[in-house]
């Protein structure tokens, strides 16, 4: 089961979830993961592997699958705001959008791909991911000399140096992102207690910013590997630049997803 790297704990008023926060959380889950179920039910593999088809009710299910989980994110910030913690992030804020989303299942990709294709930009974005791409190589063929640390300390380690290189995600148009509506987990569950702007890498007040994650639980995560598996996307890179680019190469050959009635 994909689970995305978390290097930012829940603020104090949120650990442990109240009872009732979390009781309402779960079944926001469980919604968002029997929208995913059918979502995945109603893959027809044939159609998928030969003409990268897939039935519209699929569209329509992903769609509401990440509603419910933007509405349970709604919900817990409503208390957050009544327990006097508002969050702090807002429209047109892409401060933390420097860093390399990880653990972002292939079904995502698939949906921003989708997002992309709609607006015409996939060729803009594949660009921007090449260059990013080739970034992220260059820090994964350096290695400190010492002790080598196990891989996901290294994983670690290299997503925490590409953030502090302070460049931008190739997905943002000006300080907008431009897939907004198809975004991946990693970017839809972040979010900043503190000003906005102490989450950019280069601000003297980075290291104090007070940031959080709100991940779905376990039944969301297993969805989206039945999903994967489905749609033989396991063996995609779960970081979010690398991935698209085998999917867009590998998987589509920059073709369209052909969205059938049924």
């Amino acid at each position: 089961m994909k689970k995305h790297a978390s290097h930012a704990e829940l603020p104090v008023i949120l650990d442990p979830l109240p009872e009732e926060i979390a009781r309402e959380l779960h079944r926001y889950e469980e919604s968002a993961a029997e929208h995913l179920r059918a979502a995945r039910e109603s893959v027809h593999g044939p159609s998928w592997e030969t003409r990268r088809a897939l039935p519209v009710s699929f569209l329509v299910h992903l769609e509401k699958a990440f509603q419910l989980l933007d509405q349970s994110h709604r919900f817990v910030l409503s208390h957050l705001r009544r327990s006097g913690s508002p969050v702090r992030c807002k429209p047109g804020c892409s401060h933390c959008c420097t860093q390399m989303p990880s653990g972002v299942s292939g079904v995502e990709i698939l949906y921003l791909y989708h997002g992309l294709t709609v607006s015409g930009t996939v060729d803009v974005a594949f660009r921007r991911c090449l260059e990013r791409e080739e970034i992220w190589a260059q820090l994964c063929r350096w290695t400190p000399s010492g002790v080598s640390p196990n891989r996901e300390q290294r994983l670690t380690r290299r997503l925490h140096q590409y953030h502090g290189m302070d460049i931008a995600c190739p997905f943002l148009k000006g300080d907008a992102c431009s897939i907004y509506g198809q975004r991946p987990l990693p970017c839809r569950m972040h979010y900043s207690l503190s000003p906005p702007y102490w989450c950019r890498p280069s601000h003297f007040q980075h290291p104090h910013a007070v940031r959080f994650n709100l991940e779905p639980g376990a039944p969301v995560y297993e969805e989206l590997d039945k999903l994967d598996a489905a749609l033989g996307l396991l063996k995609l890179s779960d970081l979010l630049i690398c991935g698209f680019l085998q999917f867009v190469v590998n998987v589509m050959g920059f073709q369209s997803i052909h969205w059938v009635d049924v």
